[in-house]
C-alpha cells in the first residue's frame, strides 16, 4: 500500500511543477485550454530555442510541487532494502557437478551409470585433448534437481572408478579468458 500512495503522490508533485510554469506574450489565445497552452509553448520552444516566449513560474506551486514529489518518493520503499520485491525470479537452473581423477578409459556411459542410483541425469560430458582427442581426465555431469545433485557428490566423492579415487564437486562458474600478454603488453601465442 505505501508503495501506491507514494507513486501517487509523486504524480501529484510532478503535475503541480507542471501547472506552476505558465507561457506568456501575445501568441496565447484566452480561449485555450491549459494543455493547448502548454503544448503550443513547448513546440515554440523547440523551433525558436533560446528566444522563445517567455514564461512565469508561479513559487507557490514550484514549493508545492517539489515538496509533494520528495515526500512521495520518500514513502516508496527503496530497491536496496526490499531486494526481493521486484527482482524477476530466476529459472530454476540444473546443478552441474564435476568429475576429477577419471581414468583415460571412463566413457561417458560409464559416469551416466554411476550417477543413476541419485537420481535423474540431464547431460554427461567428458572432456578430450583438441590435438589428439583423448580424454583429459574429468568431465561433468548435470543433474536438474539440486538435492539429488548434492546427493550424489555427498555419495561419490572419493568413490573408485576404473581403480581410480574421483573427485567429484559442484562444478563452479568458468572465469573470462584473458589473452596471454608478455610484460610489455604485447600478446604472444598459446603455445
Amino acid at each position: 500500500m505505501p508503495v501506491l500512495v507514494g507513486k501517487v503522490v509523486t504524480m501529484c508533485g510532478v503535475l503541480v511543477l507542471a501547472l506552476s510554469i505558465t507561457p506568456t506574450g501575445g501568441f496565447i489565445n484566452p480561449d485555450d485550454g491549459w494543455w493547448v497552452t502548454q503544448s503550443k509553448w513547448i513546440q515554440r520552444t523547440r523551433r525558436e530555442g533560446p528566444q522563445a516566449t517567455p514564461v512565469t513560474i508561479n513559487p507557490l506551486l514550484l514549493y508545492l510541487g517539489t515538496v509533494l514529489s520528495i515526500v512521495g518518493m520518500a514513502l516508496r520503499p527503496s530497491v536496496a532494502s526490499t531486494p526481493y520485491v521486484n527482482a524477476p525470479r530466476q529459472k530454476e537452473r540444473s546443478r552441474t557437478i564435476f568429475i576429477g581423477n577419471l581414468a583415460l578409459t571412463t566413457t561417458e556411459d560409464d559416469l551416466r551409470q554411476l550417477f543413476h542410483p541419485y537420481g535423474t541425469i540431464g547431460r554427461v560430458q567428458i572432456l578430450h585433448d583438441r590435438d589428439t582427442g583423448r580424454s583429459r581426465g574429468f568431465g561433468f555431469v548435470e543433474m536438474p534437481d539440486a538435492t539429488e545433485a548434492q546427493a550424489a557428490i555427498d555419495g561419490l566423492n572419493g568413490a573408485s572408478l576404473g581403480g581410480r579415487s574421483l573427485t567429484v564437486n559442484a562444478a563452479r562458474q568458468r572465469a573470462e579468458r584473458r589473452p596471454r600478454e608478455d610484460a610489455d603488453g604485447t600478446r604472444r601465442p598459446r603455445w
